[in-house]
């Protein structure tokens, strides 16, 4: 899986993407998340406003990239990649002068914009139009980068949190940021050529049919595939931020929540590797049908089973598809719809899943709220999955590539 003369002979690339989805975790959930009680005790926040102003910011977030994320189609990558790493250098400039609610909503949405949003998007897209014969090895690699994130940054900023005041912390991000990745950025990029993969299509001589944003928007099939696609991040979020209710309320003892974790970070990393090799071999379209069965078998799992195991197997299962859903979304997107619009493809798709992150606490909430067992929810997050994925298999047989001789 890791083909360790592909990584050798690409590697400028390769690292360009790990680098631009590690710093995407300045933007991520599970990073801010870190910041919360300090941010509430500085502002005087509930939690709900908290999460309130969180959600709005997310969701402002999430329509700008519809706008700005198909931007990297119309100008050289290198400055593209610039501009969002100096946007985000300014954003965690930003949240460490924070001074006030209206200031948040500001810093959250700069920070989910750049951080979360297009950082990720410049390096998945990027990796899709780069690579064609290994673009499933190369997203993997790439998306190594956010599972080292989060597998490092907590400790070390919990760390920090125990000498430093949380804003400084802000700066030393912005340091970084300014000091090693955007020079990083600037050479990794200094040799490449924009239209290489174009070159490379003609030379094999394939007439490729490269759809437009407006043309994706009105093909049926799109749709049928969107509700597999938000599935991951929708649930997931919602798991995650109730996490602690669903545990206890289902009978499971918290003891075991850390190692769940644990068994999901390093699935995670492995299902990256594994679904990567199995798409360059069999083709992303050939995975699609398959990707949200594991999830399926780890909510089966969760309401049949009462073992003390369960939410282990549970978060295996869907780390399997959460790794996979990375990867594979990309590579599918460029399989049936063409490479050169793929920015303002992803951006639509992208917006998408930010929207639903943003929805998702909310919904869960009003659903622990009303009074429902942790039993009841997931079965409801099971019906959802199947749902997704039968309307997947409605229109399989439509999701060809898009090369024809």
């Amino acid at each position: 899986m890791f083909n360790i003369k592909f990584i050798k002979s690409n590697f400028k690339y390769l690292f360009f993407g790990f680098l631009m989805t590690f710093c995407s975790s300045f933007g991520q959930t599970f990073f801010l998340g870190i910041f919360n009680p300090f941010i509430r005790e500085d502002l005087n926040l509930s939690h709900s406003e908290f999460g309130g102003i969180y959600s709005i910011a997310t969701l402002v977030s999430s329509l700008t990239i519809i706008w700005l994320g198909k931007k990297i189609d119309d100008f050289k990558l290198r400055n593209f990649a610039v501009f969002v790493c100096l946007s985000l250098f300014s954003a965690a400039v930003f949240m460490s002068q924070l001074s006030g609610y209206i200031h948040l909503i500001f810093a959250i949405f700069f920070l989910r914009l750049f951080g979360q949003g297009l950082m990720s998007h410049t390096s998945s897209t990027s990796m899709a139009k780069i690579f064609n014969k290994n673009r499933g090895k190369a997203l993997a690699i790439s998306w190594l980068g956010l599972s080292f994130g989060e597998g490092i940054l907590p400790a070390l900023i919990i760390n920090l949190l125990n000498i430093l005041f949380w804003k400084k912390i802000w700066i030393i991000i912005a340091g970084f940021i300014i000091i090693i990745v955007l020079p990083l950025i600037i050479y990794l990029l200094k040799n490449f050529k924009d239209n290489e993969a174009e070159e490379d299509e003609k030379k094999i001589n394939f007439k490729i049919k490269h759809w437009t944003r407006k043309e994706v928007l009105k093909d049926i099939k799109f749709y049928f595939l969107l509700p597999a696609v938000l599935c991951p991040p929708f649930l997931i979020t919602g798991i995650f931020i109730n996490q602690i209710y669903l545990f206890e309320n289902a009978g499971w003892s918290l003891n075991f929540l850390a190692l769940s974790f644990t068994a999901y970070a390093i699935t995670t990393v492995l299902s990256l590797q594994i679904s990567g090799y199995l798409i360059d071999k069999f083709s992303a379209v050939k995975i699609l049908p398959f990707y949200l069965v594991p999830m399926i078998f780890g909510f089966v799992i969760s309401i049949l089973f009462k073992s003390v195991f369960s939410p282990i197997l549970f978060f295996i299962f869907v780390a399997i598809t959460n790794g996979t859903a990375n990867v594979l979304m990309t590579s599918t997107w460029s399989e049936i719809y063409g490479n050169r619009n793929l920015g303002a493809i992803r951006s639509i798709t992208i917006s998408l899943m930010v929207f639903s992150t943003a929805l998702s606490p909310i919904l869960f909430g009003f659903l622990i709220d009303f009074g429902l067992s942790s039993f009841k929810i997931l079965l409801y997050m099971l019906f959802y999955t199947l749902f997704s994925n039968l309307l997947l298999l409605c229109k399989i047989r439509s999701y060809k590539p898009v090369i024809t001789t």
